[in-house]
């Protein structure tokens, strides 16, 4: 029982280790200038890169909160009978 703490603390660690050299060691280029209008909500690349340059960040904490979300719905979905 130790041993599985100590190997899921290690995978833990390696894991935060992954994301902090990811977030801190890419260089975060950004495109020097947006499309004409990226307000008009039909235009698509200037929605990318809104999401991509200005709020990249917010977009990556909201794919981890639904990344989150839909395993909980997994688990609940399960029910009781297989746990």
């Amino acid at each position: 029982m130790r041993t599985n703490r100590a190997m899921a603390f290690i995978v833990c660690l390696l894991f935060v280790a992954v994301i902090v050299t990811g977030a801190f060691g890419t260089s975060w280029n950004t495109v020097p200038e947006l499309p004409e209008n990226p307000a008009d909500p039909s235009n698509i690349e200037g929605i990318g890169m809104l999401i991509f340059t200005q709020f990249i960040a917010p977009f990556e904490v909201l794919s981890v909160v639904l990344l989150a979300s839909l395993i909980g719905a997994i688990y609940m979905a399960k029910g009781e009978d297989d746990r």
